[in-house]
């Protein structure tokens, strides 16, 4: 009841300041004064950045811009002030208080009047939709495709369970595929039930990834500072289609176009390698990011191909020209996973700096930045992103926890059953349930809707 009345009161006093017009000059600058103009004034502008007026905070700090009128999440004003970003603001001192941090979230919302007798302020980014329910048919035609009569696969005799480095599903069929102990483990998402194994002797798959029709399945791993290589499998046979890349240490990332003319891969090398898959060949060569490439995906039109890195570095490329459209600065950890909206017009990369940022690929921008698993002094590492096709999310957090968000980033539910670390994630093919694979080698099966743990994929 205390709660309820509090969230009451907070919002009774941003509406009282919304009747009066939230402006700078009378609501937000007395917060500065008292938080913050000791070191973002005239005489001393700590990282180029005044609040002391108007006009200073507009010009933005070293690194740009600092708010973004209408969009506060977007705004890194907001953000540091929350504490949702680096470097947190006040710097050692806890965030403010909730009722100031809802004035100026109005404040930026309401577009950054000055006073007054000032005007709202409108971005020149376009708005952007979070929720929209993106379709798209992935080229789909006739029966889904499910794995059929598969080999048996013999593999080594292990002392534990593998832990989960890959997994992924299909989008039209009720299948999963999940990295084992050098092989792929397939498994129907509705029975729970193993429907085979495809033999993986290049060691560990650290990628999986279905072709958007369902009809392929990319794997791609190796050996540490030895041998890497990408495989694509025909998913009803098992039949090995091709064999990409002979790289001399693992490959970390990779991916397959939705026309099945591209495989893109990195690693340790630094560089980001796109080849054709009907020969083989090599057609691009890109030597952009300075640390190991850890993620990489198509986006589902097929025009674009992100690309992140173990510094936080993330590229968007032309997979076709091998050019770069835009480079995305957020990060400051390694990416550890990124996923496409179903439209092409959203990509979600998630870091282990805890940050999930969901950039606008029309225009190139961060449209919004959530911290989905930081909860106090825990490690709100992110650990594994996916996109259902309604636009829901769901992440793995090295806090031992896995959270389902709206496609805006609203928190809606949060898996904890988890004794190790949950690795990946993914969802049905139907959006019904989410995968929760750990390092126990165990993926849980989850009903979000109804917030509980229905099962394992093999029990």
């Amino acid at each position: 009841m205390r709660n309820v009345l509090y969230v009451v009161f907070l919002l009774s006093g941003v509406m009282a300041h919304a009747a009066e017009k939230i402006t700078y000059e009378q609501h937000v600058r007395p917060i500065f004064k008292q938080h913050c103009l000791n070191c973002h004034n005239p005489d001393k502008s700590k990282g180029d950045l005044d609040l002391a007026s108007y006009k200073a905070l507009l010009t933005g700090s070293s690194s740009g811009e600092v708010v973004v009128p209408g969009n506060a999440d977007a705004s890194a004003l907001y953000l540091v002030m929350t504490h949702a970003e680096e470097p947190e603001m006040p710097p050692k001192k806890p965030r403010l208080p909730e009722k100031e941090l809802a004035v100026i979230k109005a404040w930026i919302v309401g577009g950054v009047i000055e006073n007054a007798g000032g005007v709202a302020k409108k971005s020149d980014k376009r708005a952007v939709n979070f929720d929209v329910v993106a379709s798209a048919d992935g080229g789909i035609k006739g029966v889904p495709v499910v794995p059929e009569n598969l080999p048996k696969v013999e593999t080594g005799e292990i002392l534990r369970p593998h832990p989960i480095t890959a997994m992924a599903t299909s989008a039209w069929a009720p299948v999963a595929a999940v990295a084992g102990h050098e092989s792929i483990l397939l498994y129907n998402t509705e029975t729970r039930e193993e429907l085979g194994a495809l033999p993986f002797p290049e060691r560990i798959p650290y990628v999986l990834k279905f072709s958007r029709n369902g009809e392929l399945l990319l794997a791609a791993g190796g050996r540490g500072a030895h041998s890497g290589k990408v495989v694509i499998f025909d998913v009803r046979t098992g039949e090995r289609k091709a064999e990409i890349g002979d790289e001399f240490d693992v490959v970390l990332a990779a991916d397959i176009s939705a026309d099945h003319r591209f495989v893109a891969l990195g690693g340790p090398g630094k560089l980001v390698k796109i080849y054709s898959v009907a020969d083989g060949r090599e057609l691009h060569k890109i030597k952009k990011h300075t640390d190991w490439v850890t993620a990489m995906a198509f986006s589902p039109d097929g025009t674009m191909l992100a690309s992140g890195d173990r510094s936080g570095g993330l590229h968007v490329w032309d997979p076709e020209g091998g050019s770069i459209i835009f480079t995305l600065d957020a990060h400051k950890q390694q990416v550890t996973e990124m996923a496409w909206r179903a439209d092409s017009e959203l990509l979600v990369s998630v870091a282990e700096d805890g940050k999930l940022v969901m950039w606008d690929t029309i225009e190139g921008w961060a449209a919004k930045t959530v911290v989905p698993h930081k909860e106090g002094k825990k490690d709100g590492a992110v650990l594994s992103v996916a996109y259902a096709k309604d636009g829901y999310l769901a992440t793995a957090g090295r806090n031992k926890s896995v959270g389902y968000l709206t496609g805006s980033g609203s928190f809606k539910a949060s898996f904890d059953a988890f004794e190790d670390l949950p690795t990946r994630v993914a969802f049905t093919h139907d959006g019904k349930h989410v995968l929760a694979g750990d390092f126990e080698g165990r993926v849980q099966v989850w009903d979000p809707k109804e917030k509980r743990r229905v099962g394992f994929l093999g029990q």
